[in-house]
């Protein structure tokens, strides 16, 4: 009897290892079966303030419908065209602080002085 628990302990070990492994080898299976996490790619949207619509200013950081109705309502009332000419011109817009306007900046575009031309929509 005394014989027979050694290969008793030595057949369990072996079965024991053979599960860790197994389940190691299914566990390294299943995750490369799983599809890579995909990034979604960057894309710098710039819109300028004077022609956007109120769909597409709600895209912008901390602009909602209400905002964007603001800024619209500014650039409709405003004397001089382009209501809005650099990012500081937003700070006239009720409810617009230069919080936000610092936040909004890289988002925006404005016409060109030189010649008129907007600004590209879409930077790289």
């Amino acid at each position: 009897m005394n014989t027979a628990r050694p290969q008793v302990r030595a057949t369990l070990a072996s079965a024991g290892l053979l599960c860790v492994v197994h389940a190691a080898v299914w566990q390294s299976s299943r995750v490369a079966a799983e599809p890579p996490a995909v990034t979604p790619a960057r894309v710098q949207l710039r819109l300028d303030p004077n022609r956007a619509t109120a769909a597409e200013l709600e895209l912008l950081p901390r602009v909602g419908p209400k905002l964007a109705q603001a800024i619209i309502a500014y650039r409709d009332a405003a004397l001089i065209k382009p209501a809005f000419t650099v990012a500081e011109d937003l700070d006239r817009v009720p409810r617009i602080g230069p919080a936000t306007v610092e936040l909004l900046r890289p988002c925006l575009s404005f016409p060109d002085a030189d010649s008129g031309a907007l600004a590209g929509q879409i930077a790289p």
